[in-house]
Formats: structure tokens, sequence, C-alpha cells
């Protein structure tokens, strides 16, 4: 098994804020971000974000939603569009997830978090009763997960846990993307060779909701590059119904079938179907 070291994980040492956009790159963030999301003005966001991209090299410190992040959009595409489209990243999973977030005591898992655009997004909308679960394999992004909490003073209400969720739990190897680090896969290691791989803890996702003491889900989240039905099936399978989540939020991207009409043959219904996600509520 090989091993990837990371240089971005040199930037984690330092306080929030050392890393401001300045000069340039600034000001065309700013004229990125200053656009509001929809037809026309994405053009006009878009070109303004190339000519800003040019200009930030490695991590920049910023607000997004009210949140402290640092982000490193050279790394990540996530990142870039969390970072210059902030309006626009995700925007109709984000109009309902904050809906569902602004109910008291709100409880969201969320399962392969990257850097944390849908934990951050929660922790901007739920009340000071709500809790987030961040699950996320990969080490560097759960230590830029884990620096960006401390950055928000939120360690009570934002818990990171770093592993990959599974059928069963164990061990396993993570492939890293190599030009995007949001496209890492759990792999067998029979399949690992000739890949860059990096070790990580496998859970199942009732073994990771019992560690954290959370006594339901409000909201699930699942983004682990087609082994969906991995975390999910297991899980509902497994729990009773009262203990089901109430709201899912799956990544399809652009498949129908099997998962889809497993989830709806248990009594969730689709309420919202995007390029990339499907969300459900328990009827």
């Amino acid at each position: 098994m090989q091993r990837r070291s990371n240089p971005v994980d040199a930037f984690f040492t330092d306080r929030w804020g050392a890393h401001r956009p300045r000069g340039w790159g600034g000001f065309w963030l700013k004229v990125a971000r200053s656009f509001p999301g929809g037809w026309p003005w994405s053009r006009f966001a878009l070109l303004a974000r190339r000519i800003a991209r040019r200009r930030l090299d490695g991590p920049v410190d910023t607000r997004v939603w009210g949140q402290r992040l640092r982000l490193f959009p050279d790394r990540s595409v996530s990142e870039a569009r969390i970072l210059f489209l902030p309006r626009s990243w995700d925007r109709a999973e984000r109009r309902l997830l904050g809906e569902w977030a602004a109910s008291p005591g709100f409880r969201f898992v969320d399962v392969g978090a990257n850097v944390g655009g849908y934990s951050f997004w929660v922790a901007s909308r739920m009340a000071a009763s709500g809790r987030v679960l961040a699950v996320e394999p990969n080490p560097s992004l759960a230590r830029q997960l884990r620096f960006n909490v401390r950055a928000n003073r939120a360690s009570d209400r934002v818990g990171v846990v770093e592993a990959a969720v599974g059928a069963e739990s164990g061990t396993g190897a993570l492939t890293v993307g190599a030009r995007n680090s949001g496209e890492n896969r759990l792999v067998d290691d029979a399949g690992s060779a000739g890949q860059a791989t990096v070790p990580v803890r496998v859970a199942t996702l009732a073994d990771l909701v019992e560690e954290a003491g959370m006594d339901r889900i409000d909201c699930l989240k699942v983004d682990v590059e087609g082994r969906e039905a991995e975390v999910i099936q297991p899980y509902l399978s497994d729990a009773p119904r009262t203990a089901w989540p109430r709201h899912l939020i799956v990544e399809l991207k652009g498949r129908r079938g099997a998962l889809e009409e497993w989830i709806t043959a248990r009594g969730y219904v689709r309420v919202l179907r995007t390029k990339l996600n499907g969300l459900f509520r328990l009827a």
C-alpha cells in the first residue's frame, strides 16, 4: 500500500485569518461573489472566478455563510465552487436542507463530508441545540474539517470522525484523487495495485451514530463515490424504523434504478431530484 504525503497539511499550524485574500485576487473574489445566482449572472461570475483563480494560490481564509473556512481552490472542485460561487453551490439542495435544519435540536450526519460544505451550511442554519456529525476518511480533508471547526469554536456542535463508512467495520484502502481531492474511493486491497492509497478505518453507520451518542438522525447525507448503497442499506435494514433518518440526501449522479427504488420501497418519498442528488422524506 502506497502512502501519499500531502503538502496541504503544512497549512494547518497557523491561525485562521493568516491567509486572507488580498490584492487583485481578493478584488476578483469579491466580484465573483457579488453577482446573484442564476442566468445570466452566472456567466459573469464564472469569468470573475477564472481571473481570481489565477491570483489565489494555496489556502484562502474566507467567510462563507457566516462561517470561517480555510479553503484550497486549486485542490478541489467543491472548494473552488464554495469559495467563488457560494450562492450557486448546490443551491436547490441547500434551500431544502436549510428549511429542515431550522427544526429545534436538528441532527445531521454528513457521510463523505469532503471539506464540509453541507456540514457548515447546516451549522449556519441550525439552532444552538442542533448537532452535526461530519464523517470523512481522507486524513488531509479530516484535518481541514477539524481546523475549520476550531476556527468557528464549534466543537460542541460539530463533530468530525475520520473514517470511511461501509457495510462492515474494519480497515480499508482509500484512493485519493490526484487532481480533485473530492474524488476519493474506498477500494479492495486487491484492486488498489498501481494506485496511491492511504489506509483508513472503516465503520458502519450504526456504529458511528452510537459512538457519537446521537439519539436520532433528522437528515442523512451520503456522497461516497458510488458506494452509497453500502452505507444506507445495512443501516435501514438493521435499525428500527423509529431510528431511520427523517430525510435523506443521496448522490445519484445520473443514476436511476436500484438504489432509488430500494429507498422509495421503504417508505421514502422523493421531494427533489437534481443533476447530482436525490432528496427524500420519510412518509
